[in-house]
């Protein structure tokens, strides 16, 4: 399958609503590892914190119906699309 690739405008309100509220919830992700890790003393256990830190990542992109591919083509698009970033901040902050 083909990945997503969007251009300026070509990006529907529902995919933006998607990768907004994925967003969010992957911040919420990292930063809750984020402190689970410096809680952590060994090399061992912070690499498997980072795993279970991605599992749930992916899983939230999933269950938004989306590819990660597809997630990252959203987030890197909004680089370089002021009004892009903004709709999937507003998205974000529905979750946090």
């Amino acid at each position: 399958m083909a990945a997503f690739q969007p251009s300026p405008g070509s990006i529907s309100a529902e995919m933006v609503t998607r990768v907004g509220l994925a967003a969010g919830l992957v911040a919420r992700i990292q930063q809750d590892f984020a402190m689970q890790v410096e809680a952590q003393p060994g090399e061992d256990a912070r690499q498997e914190l980072a795993l279970k830190a991605r599992s749930a990542a992916e899983q939230v992109i999933d269950e938004q119906g989306l590819s990660v591919q597809d997630y990252n083509a959203v987030l890197t698009a909004a680089e370089h699309d002021e009004d892009l970033e903004q709709r999937l901040l507003d998205a974000a902050r529905e979750v946090l």
